[in-house]
Protein backbone atom coordinates (compact mmCIF):
# COMPACT_ATOMS: atom_id res chain seq x y z
CA UNK A 1 0.00 0.00 0.00
CA UNK A 2 2.37 2.40 0.91
CA UNK A 3 4.54 1.55 -2.37
CA UNK A 4 1.81 2.16 -4.36
CA UNK A 5 1.53 5.72 -3.13
CA UNK A 6 5.30 6.09 -3.58
CA UNK A 7 4.86 5.40 -6.71
CA UNK A 8 2.00 7.36 -7.60
CA UNK A 9 4.40 10.61 -6.33
CA UNK A 10 7.33 9.60 -7.68
CA UNK A 11 5.24 9.38 -11.59
CA UNK A 12 4.41 12.70 -10.72
CA UNK A 13 7.86 14.49 -10.39
CA UNK A 14 9.97 15.36 -12.83
CA UNK A 15 13.03 16.44 -11.19
CA UNK A 16 15.62 13.72 -9.92
CA UNK A 17 16.76 14.64 -7.12
CA UNK A 18 13.40 14.95 -5.63
CA UNK A 19 12.61 11.50 -6.18
CA UNK A 20 15.86 10.42 -5.13
CA UNK A 21 15.02 12.26 -1.70
CA UNK A 22 11.48 10.96 -1.74
CA UNK A 23 12.53 7.31 -2.56
CA UNK A 24 15.34 7.59 0.29
CA UNK A 25 13.18 8.86 3.16
CA UNK A 26 10.57 6.36 2.45
CA UNK A 27 13.42 3.69 2.68
CA UNK A 28 14.73 4.72 5.98
CA UNK A 29 11.05 5.08 7.12
CA UNK A 30 10.29 1.87 6.60
CA UNK A 31 13.54 0.63 7.89
CA UNK A 32 13.14 2.23 11.02
CA UNK A 33 10.13 0.56 11.70
CA UNK A 34 10.94 -2.69 11.14
CA UNK A 35 14.19 -2.25 13.15
CA UNK A 36 12.44 -0.92 16.77
CA UNK A 37 12.19 -3.37 19.47
CA UNK A 38 8.45 -4.66 20.98
CA UNK A 39 9.41 -4.38 24.81
CA UNK A 40 6.58 -5.46 27.10
CA UNK A 41 6.57 -5.73 31.21
CA UNK A 42 4.33 -8.43 32.47
CA UNK A 43 4.13 -10.06 35.39
CA UNK A 44 7.77 -8.50 36.62
CA UNK A 45 9.72 -10.00 33.71
CA UNK A 46 10.89 -7.43 30.41
CA UNK A 47 9.46 -9.06 27.10
CA UNK A 48 11.82 -8.22 23.81
CA UNK A 49 9.80 -9.68 21.04
CA UNK A 50 7.76 -12.44 23.27
CA UNK A 51 10.85 -13.98 24.71
CA UNK A 52 11.67 -13.25 28.29
CA UNK A 53 14.92 -10.74 28.12
CA UNK A 54 14.79 -8.99 32.30
CA UNK A 55 13.67 -9.32 35.48
CA UNK A 56 11.83 -6.05 37.21
CA UNK A 57 10.41 -4.73 40.22
CA UNK A 58 8.57 -1.62 40.58
CA UNK A 59 8.79 0.69 43.90
CA UNK A 60 7.48 4.27 44.92
CA UNK A 61 3.70 4.08 43.36
CA UNK A 62 5.36 2.76 40.13
CA UNK A 63 7.93 6.09 40.42
CA UNK A 64 11.02 3.96 40.13
CA UNK A 65 11.64 0.62 37.69
CA UNK A 66 14.61 -1.55 38.94
CA UNK A 67 15.81 -3.73 35.82
CA UNK A 68 17.97 -6.94 36.56
CA UNK A 69 19.47 -9.61 34.64
CA UNK A 70 16.67 -11.98 34.32
CA UNK A 71 15.74 -14.60 37.31
CA UNK A 72 18.68 -12.95 39.34
CA UNK A 73 18.54 -9.65 41.50
CA UNK A 74 21.65 -8.28 39.87
CA UNK A 75 20.52 -4.87 38.82
CA UNK A 76 21.22 -3.75 35.23
CA UNK A 77 19.73 0.28 35.36
CA UNK A 78 16.95 1.45 37.58
CA UNK A 79 14.93 4.13 35.86
CA UNK A 80 13.41 6.91 38.10
CA UNK A 81 10.53 9.59 37.79
CA UNK A 82 11.86 13.00 38.66
CA UNK A 83 9.86 15.68 39.64
CA UNK A 84 12.62 17.85 40.70
CA UNK A 85 10.76 18.23 44.21
CA UNK A 86 8.19 20.75 42.70
CA UNK A 87 4.62 20.90 42.39
CA UNK A 88 5.22 21.87 38.39
CA UNK A 89 5.31 19.00 35.80
CA UNK A 90 7.13 21.58 33.48
CA UNK A 91 10.69 21.04 35.25
CA UNK A 92 9.77 17.03 35.32
CA UNK A 93 11.83 14.63 33.69
CA UNK A 94 13.46 10.61 34.20
CA UNK A 95 16.64 9.47 35.28
CA UNK A 96 18.44 6.51 34.53
CA UNK A 97 20.68 4.99 36.55
CA UNK A 98 23.62 2.74 35.84
CA UNK A 99 24.53 1.64 39.66
CA UNK A 100 27.89 -0.13 38.48
CA UNK A 101 29.27 2.44 35.84
CA UNK A 102 28.61 5.51 38.38
CA UNK A 103 26.42 6.64 35.70
CA UNK A 104 23.69 8.78 35.78
CA UNK A 105 21.01 10.23 32.92
CA UNK A 106 18.63 13.17 33.42
CA UNK A 107 16.60 14.07 30.65
CA UNK A 108 13.31 15.93 30.21
CA UNK A 109 13.14 14.46 26.99
CA UNK A 110 11.60 11.06 28.49
CA UNK A 111 9.03 12.62 30.60
CA UNK A 112 5.81 11.57 28.86
CA UNK A 113 7.69 8.60 27.91
CA UNK A 114 6.39 5.39 29.13
CA UNK A 115 9.16 3.00 30.57
CA UNK A 116 8.61 0.41 27.75
CA UNK A 117 10.02 2.89 25.31
CA UNK A 118 13.24 4.00 27.30
CA UNK A 119 14.28 -0.01 27.39
CA UNK A 120 14.09 -0.33 23.73
CA UNK A 121 15.61 2.41 23.59
CA UNK A 122 18.88 1.48 25.30
CA UNK A 123 18.16 -1.42 23.85
CA UNK A 124 18.14 -0.19 19.86
CA UNK A 125 20.91 2.60 20.89
CA UNK A 126 23.05 -0.38 21.74
CA UNK A 127 23.78 0.41 25.29
CA UNK A 128 22.33 -2.86 26.92
CA UNK A 129 21.74 -5.84 25.24
CA UNK A 130 19.19 -8.87 25.74
CA UNK A 131 22.01 -10.48 28.81
CA UNK A 132 21.64 -7.56 30.61
CA UNK A 133 25.37 -6.71 29.62
CA UNK A 134 26.08 -2.65 29.04
CA UNK A 135 28.40 -1.18 26.64
CA UNK A 136 30.15 1.82 28.43
CA UNK A 137 31.30 3.46 24.95
CA UNK A 138 27.72 3.72 23.99
CA UNK A 139 26.45 4.39 26.84
CA UNK A 140 28.92 7.60 26.88
CA UNK A 141 27.48 8.61 23.37
CA UNK A 142 23.95 7.92 24.73
CA UNK A 143 24.53 9.99 27.95
CA UNK A 144 26.17 13.26 25.82
CA UNK A 145 22.96 12.97 23.11
CA UNK A 146 20.30 12.82 25.97
CA UNK A 147 21.86 14.17 29.27
CA UNK A 148 20.03 17.47 30.88
CA UNK A 149 22.82 17.76 32.99
CA UNK A 150 25.90 16.94 30.18
CA UNK A 151 28.22 20.41 30.35
CA UNK A 152 29.37 20.21 26.93
CA UNK A 153 25.78 20.93 25.98
CA UNK A 154 25.14 24.02 28.14
CA UNK A 155 28.69 25.19 27.21
CA UNK A 156 27.68 25.92 23.08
Amino acid sequence: MLGVFIFRILANIKSKAMKYLIYTAALLLTTASLTAQEIKLKDDVVYSSDKPAFSFAKKSLNNELYVYKLNTKEEVLNMIVDNNNTESKVDDGKKIVFAKQNTTIQSKTFRNRKWDFLIALLLEEKVIDLKGDINLDNLKRFKAKYDDNDVSKTMR
